[in-house]
């Protein structure tokens, strides 16, 4: 009997995460019952208390992105050159 070696292909794969940037996040708490995933929970940062994001339960859907007031939080990922450079291939 042969054996085969099945290649890994997700070695460098990496997923799409919501990271909240603490210092404008102003602990509103809007973003916490939206998440489908229960990812977003309460950390102590001096004597306030601001959102942050599990990236191992988080799964980059974004609606916690969206809902955000204070834009505080971002889907970490592709860059905006990244993007436009893929844009750009694609289109010639």
């Amino acid at each position: 009997m042969a054996v085969t070696e099945i290649p890994k292909v997700t070695d460098n794969v990496e997923s799409l995460v919501s990271e909240v940037n603490s210092d404008k996040c102003s602990g509103c708490g809007v973003c916490l019952p939206l998440c489908p995933y229960s990812a977003i929970g309460w950390k102590d940062y001096g004597e306030k208390k601001r959102a942050y994001i599990d990236p191992a339960l988080c799964t980059g859907c974004g609606v916690c992105v969206a809902a955000c007031p204070s834009k505080a939080i971002t889907l970490q990922g592709f860059s905006t050159e990244q993007i436009e450079s893929q844009i750009e291939n694609l289109t010639f």
